[in-house]
């Protein structure tokens, strides 16, 4: 069970199909959207649609939580997993309801992070409920974990990590700069060369917990250092446009590419990927830039920091410190070879580490516990 359909068929499309053949009987419970059915029709598995809003609304959650209840009770699923904030919460209740056996938390973040006062609080007390009625707790960064005790939501029980960490994943077939895919849109193309400065990108929701707007002031200072560069920015606004939302000029070419489905293109021809964000659970795009050979800055924040090997697949700075980003920044537009190193790093260390099969492995069996549900 998640929120939405853009996050089942952005993450999910192999995953049913490896837990079909794995010997599950699987149904995808989500809300409604593009390619959710010809996704569910092509992985083998049952889909049940589930109106979820990913904004708290109390009436219409309280009517997709009878529903979740009476799907469940019908479905009668020896094993419940949910991810994403709102289908946790909702799956939570209604698989306790419903008397599910096991129902496993996928943590993928935690929204409270960047919440302050009243919102904080309703935001832990969600968190609190959902693990509470969770059989397991299953976080994708061990930073995640960690962050989870300290702030004393998961009752003193103990959050897992499998593995490296990541929900999914990368592909290193489909994510290389080798493999077959679109060529870059010709209107991206032919503005990224009007200038021979290295390629910055940003990918993810323009959002202000992702730190676009830190991204932009370190920028601007490497721009006063004499420092060449350009800005690729891809994703939809959720809150942030750099053209106008972004404080001052930015003496760099910034061009924003939006929402685009296939993001290879776009990764292949960065130089640099930055993910300043705020907060995150395991930012899988950093993986599939690193299978790119494209090295990372990430920030210090809970998820991203598990996302590179600080020095050995990209670098680390600290969360909002534009100054220290600049730094990070400097160092690579101005050593080639770094970029080169530390980019060929974040692919062995995809290949090794991330290998999609062997997580979804890992997932597979530990829902299923010791001697499995199957």
């Amino acid at each position: 069970m998640v929120t939405s359909s853009v996050t089942a068929t952005t993450f999910l499309g192999g995953y049913l199909r490896f837990l079909r053949d794995a010997g599950w009987e699987v149904t995808l419970v989500c809300s409604e959207g593009p390619g959710v059915v010809e996704l569910a029709r092509a992985s083998g598995v049952l889909y049940q649609p589930l109106r979820m809003e990913r904004e708290p609304s109390p009436l219409k959650d309280a009517r997709a939580l009878l529903k979740a209840t009476g799907l469940l009770r019908r479905l009668r699923p020896d094993v419940l997993v949910y991810a994403t904030p709102k289908a946790a919460l909702i799956g939570a209740v209604a698989g306790w309801l419903a008397r599910v056996p096991r129902r496993n938390y996928e943590l993928w973040g935690l929204r409270l992070e960047t919440s302050a006062g009243f919102s904080r609080r309703i935001f832990a007390s969600l968190e609190r409920l959902t693990m509470r009625l969770s059989s397991q707790v299953i976080a994708n960064s061990a930073s995640l974990a960690q962050r989870v005790s300290a702030l004393g939501l998961n009752g003193g029980r103990d959050v897992v990590v499998l593995g490296a960490g990541s929900s999914h994943g990368v592909d290193a077939r489909r994510y290389s700069e080798d493999a077959e895919m679109p060529d870059l849109d010709p209107g991206v193309k032919a503005l990224l060369q009007r200038s021979s400065a290295p390629i910055v990108g940003f990918v993810g929701r323009l959002h202000p917990d992702k730190g676009v707007d830190t991204l932009m002031e370190a920028l601007r200072i490497c721009a006063q250092r004499s420092i060449s560069a350009q800005l690729l920015v891809v994703g939809a606004q959720e809150g942030v446009n750099v053209e106008t939302d972004i404080d001052g000029p930015v003496d760099i070419p910034v061009h924003a590419a939006g929402f685009v489905q296939d993001v290879r293109p776009l990764l292949r021809a960065m130089d640099i990927l930055v993910l300043p964000s705020r907060r995150e659970g395991f930012p899988n795009v950093v993986l599939e830039a690193g299978a790119m050979k494209v090295p990372a800055i990430v920030s210090d924040a809970t998820g991203c920091v598990d996302a590179v090997i600080d020095g050995v697949t990209g670098l680390v700075a600290p969360v909002g410190d534009a100054q220290a980003l600049a730094v990070a920044l400097e160092t690579l537009l101005t050593d080639a070879d770094r970029r080169e190193s530390l980019g060929a790093a974040a692919r062995a260390w995809g290949e090794e580490a991330f290998v999609p099969a062997v997580v979804w492995r890992q997932h597979s069996d530990c829902w299923a516990g010791e001697g499995g549900v199957r």
